[in-house]
């Protein structure tokens, strides 16, 4: 059985294997790049800025005005034709399918999909226990 060290101890030990994956090296760099570029900062900025007010106003049933519409495809533009955005963007995926792996062998084979785990299963342990 292992002990609290052994997984501690282990856990480093991935990080420290994900650390080194070239995808996670890139992730890096890009951030770094992406820090230094006041303008590529500025720009998806607005962006989320933007995206975050059309949601709100989704969400509180205001209508969607056309110029906001033609700001977003605007704000969009700007951002594809940022080749630091384009470039971020492809290494982000790159990092975040490394991350959702890593994430589905930590879980280990799951018995049943996700979508069929009932409610009841989820509020009492018990429920998850096959009978004796």
């Amino acid at each position: 059985m292992a002990n609290t060290d052994q997984i501690t101890k282990a856990a480093t030990d991935l990080g420290k294997l994900i650390a080194e994956h070239d995808a996670a090296k890139k992730f890096k760099t890009h951030v770094k790049r992406l820090r230094d570029d006041t303008e590529a900062q500025r720009i998806l900025n607005d962006y989320n800025r933007h995206l975050e007010m059309i949601h709100e106003k989704e969400t509180n049933g205001k209508p969607i005005e056309v110029a906001d519409k033609q700001k977003l495809e605007s704000l969009q533009a700007a951002l594809v034709q940022n080749p630091l955005l384009c470039d971020f963007q492809l290494v982000q995926m790159d990092y975040m399918d490394l991350m959702r792996k890593v994430d589905e062998a930590l879980q280990g084979p799951s018995p049943q999909p996700p979508d069929a785990v009932s409610s009841a299963s989820l509020q009492s342990p018990a429920a998850n226990q096959e009978p004796a």
